[in-house]
């Protein structure tokens, strides 16, 4: 009698993308040349994007900006997640042969439940501006970085000053994951669909749709132990003035 094999479940969730992007590739073909429109039309469509969302947010409420910058505590709130980024971002896991879950993803719904939407949107171009310093071969792009504050201003309009459950967490996510990682970055920037292209633009698609619930559970998990960290910080400080009184 052979040996009993066991469940890989890694090999499980591999197959499972490989048959999911069977799937999408052939569409990837199919709808290049909408793809393309979209790529010519890309930094229009992002400033388009950006700015509805910007005079959304100033519309909708006062933002109290001006409060925020004086507190000295926000600068180092700022600094410790453009730390925290930094490490967690230079150490993704691999999940498949595309698809790789980054711990990074978890600084920025932080700072925008901080710091609110506008101010997110503008810790979302800092650490743009951080990526892009850490990777010296990378091409500055304007497209980026309005992409990058987008994201951080609708984490801040779904998170900022609210309860957050997972799934708040998990709608944030998708929205971002689907307009600003799929929809507003430039796909196809040539006249020829190659192989590999299409294989880089499905691995994009699924991975984003595929990894987003278990993204959103990270994210609502690190934003529920910074919640309980700073409580427990307030009620050390709150003791500490209370003795020297």
């Amino acid at each position: 009698m052979g040996e009993e094999q066991l469940y890989n479940p890694v090999e499980g969730i591999n197959q499972m993308i490989t048959d999911i992007e069977s799937v999408v590739t052939p569409l990837v073909f199919k709808f290049q040349p909408l793809l393309r429109i979209l790529s010519i039309l890309n930094i229009y469509l992002v400033i388009i994007c950006f700015v509805t969302m910007l005079l959304y947010l100033v519309l909708k409420r006062k933002h109290r900006i001006g409060d925020k910058l004086k507190k000295s505590t926000n600068y180092f709130m700022a600094g410790f997640f453009l730390l925290l980024y930094i490490l967690l971002t230079e150490t993704p896991i691999r999940l498949g042969p595309s698809i790789s879950l980054n711990f990074g993803l978890v600084v920025m719904p932080m700072a925008a439940k901080v710091f609110g939407p506008l101010l997110g949107g503008a810790f979302g171009i800092v650490q743009y501006g951080a990526s892009f310093a850490m990777h010296s071969g990378e091409a500055f792009n304007l497209s980026s970085v309005l992409v990058a504050g987008l994201s951080g201003m609708i984490y801040g309009r779904f998170l900022y000053a609210r309860h957050v459950t997972y799934l708040r967490c998990l709608w944030a996510k998708l929205l971002v994951n689907i307009v600003c990682n799929i929809f507003l970055v430039p796909m196809v920037n040539t006249s020829v669909m190659t192989s590999e292209l299409a294989d880089g633009i499905t691995g994009s698609i699924v991975s984003n749709v595929l990894l987003a619930p278990l993204q959103a559970l990270i994210i609502y998990a690190a934003i529920i132990i910074m919640k309980k960290a700073r409580e427990a910080l307030s009620e050390v400080s709150w003791g500490v003035a209370k003795k020297d009184d």
